[in-house]
């Protein structure tokens, strides 16, 4: 079959939330030209055999492993060569497609009014679904601004797939692995926003309980890739970019109770880009940093 597009999908244990994900992906698809490609991470809890029993049923789907696990960043690479369609959509394993949404991408796609259709999604937070509409009025600089502000964090993007394999994932993240990625989509492609949910983006507060040491090393080398792969106009905003992203791992650790960490942070932020001193949001979490602080320390002296 001419294959339209390739969903990508990387996974990684979570069996149920990927069952969820496949189940609203295949209900689509039927006799539409669409090629499912799917990557398994390294999963211990039967992904790839799940994947495998599908492809067996379903002709247009197509399996591949990673022994062990080597990040998403790689499976998305991996992935990436395995595309057949004219168009590629990444797609995380623990998100839902909305109805009617592949027959909607497969319309832009013959439209061909752009290579890269950045669409909207719901997140879900609390059980609510929330909706923020992008920017369409954005270029270059104030783009680039907009990105690193979180204005995009909710897009899938449907990119043309010969564009898409001109920027591959850096395989040595673990961390916001397709942040320069999805970056170069915005900056260096004719793309259409399309502000209209696809997707629900799923949230699970959980995955902050745990937090491997490399997540913030990661974070920070996430900057650095973005960076290095902009020509000098760009290069202004990097100081900006580090203090949002350590104002970001400052957050995180709050939220994971380490208090000195997200202090350090913080200051790392402010230390970057003095300017966010006198933001509202970092009044807020330096407050609330300060207060957990001095709990602890009136629990510290009660022992």
């Amino acid at each position: 079959m001419d294959y339209k597009l390739s969903i990508l999908v990387p996974t990684y244990n979570r069996l149920s939330l990927f069952e969820e994900t496949l189940a609203s992906i295949l209900s689509q698809i039927k006799d539409e030209p669409v090629h499912l490609a799917i990557v398994d991470d390294g999963s211990t809890e039967g992904n790839y055999e799940l994947a495998l029993e599908l492809s067996q049923k379903y002709p247009f789907i197509e399996v591949g492993r990673h022994e062990k696990n080597l990040g998403v960043g790689q499976a998305r690479n991996t992935l990436l060569s395995m595309a057949k369609g004219e168009y590629s959509l990444f797609f995380d394993s623990d998100d839902l497609l909305l109805e009617e949404s592949l027959k909607e991408m497969l319309t832009l796609i013959m439209s061909n009014e752009a290579e890269c259709y950045v669409l909207n999604t719901y997140r879900q937070k609390k059980k609510k679904l929330k909706f923020k509409p992008f920017p369409e009025d954005k270029s270059s600089l104030s783009l680039l601004e907009a990105y690193i502000d979180g204005a995009f964090s909710e897009a899938l993007y449907l990119i043309r797939t010969e564009v898409a394999k001109k920027y591959p994932c850096n395989p040595n993240l673990r961390v916001r692995e397709d942040f320069a990625q999805k970056a170069c989509y915005l900056l260096f492609t004719n793309f259409k926003v399309v502000n209209k949910p696809f997707a629900i983006i799923r949230e699970y507060p959980f995955r902050l309980r745990k937090m491997a040491d490399y997540y913030f090393e990661h974070a920070l080398a996430s900057v650095d890739d973005l960076f290095s792969r902009l020509p000098e106009a760009y290069q202004s905003l990097k100081p900006y970019a580090l203090a949002k992203t350590y104002f970001d791992l400052s957050k995180k650790a709050y939220h994971t109770g380490s208090y000195e960490k997200a202090m350090e942070y913080l200051q790392k932020s402010l230390k970057c880009y003095p300017e966010l001193k006198r933001s509202f949001k970092t009044l807020k979490l330096l407050a609330k940093i300060y207060s957990k602080r001095a709990l602890s320390y009136l629990n510290l002296k009660k022992k």
